[in-house]
């Protein structure tokens, strides 16, 4: 192995590095951001839910970020908590609800689906819409156009449909 090929592939190696470490910290920091203040919104629902034990935490991005606790209470209820992430006090209600009261991420889809046409389920998650907790169907329509309905949590009820055209497939 001669010396220039010894240098290119040293260059090589570095650069390929170089391109990992960035890869890698770009996608921590994206990480973290999404999961920052996890901790504060556990300790709100422990307060305002009075949780005792914690399921799991989401956060919904919309108009608004929600961290979505779901835990259980000493009697055993399960509970969903949504906790604003803002610092405008109009908008820090924090709004506490037995998930008995609502309708589950199962029967949200079904009722999607007995409304339209899904052809490629893209997620379920809850979250909120001006106040309003929901649950967000995300998918491809039969026009392969991705699709947004976001169904009451406490009706059942799509209050909102959403779909973008997909402008790559014509």
């Amino acid at each position: 192995m001669g010396k220039k090929t010894l240098i290119l592939a040293s260059i090589l190696i570095l650069v390929m590095i170089a391109v990992i470490w960035i890869y890698g910290s770009t996608y921590h920091s994206a990480r973290k951001q999404y999961n920052e203040g996890h901790s504060a919104s556990e300790e709100i629902a422990k307060n305002e839910g009075n949780l005792t034990v914690i399921d799991d935490v989401a956060t919904y991005n919309a108009d608004q970020q929600y961290h979505i606790i779901s835990g259980r209470t000493n009697s055993n209820d399960k509970i969903y908590v949504w906790v604003p992430q803002t610092t405008e006090e109009k908008n820090k209600k924090i709004i506490v609800k037995k998930q008995e009261d609502g309708i589950t991420s199962s029967q949200a889809l079904k009722y999607v689906q007995s409304k339209y046409e899904v052809t490629k389920l893209i997620s379920v998650k809850i979250g909120m819409d001006n106040n309003i907790p929901i649950w967000e169907v995300k998918y491809r329509d039969e026009l392969n156009r991705y699709t947004f309905d976001y169904v009451q949590f406490s009706t059942g009820e799509i209050i909102k449909h959403m779909a973008l055209k997909n402008l790559t497939s014509e």
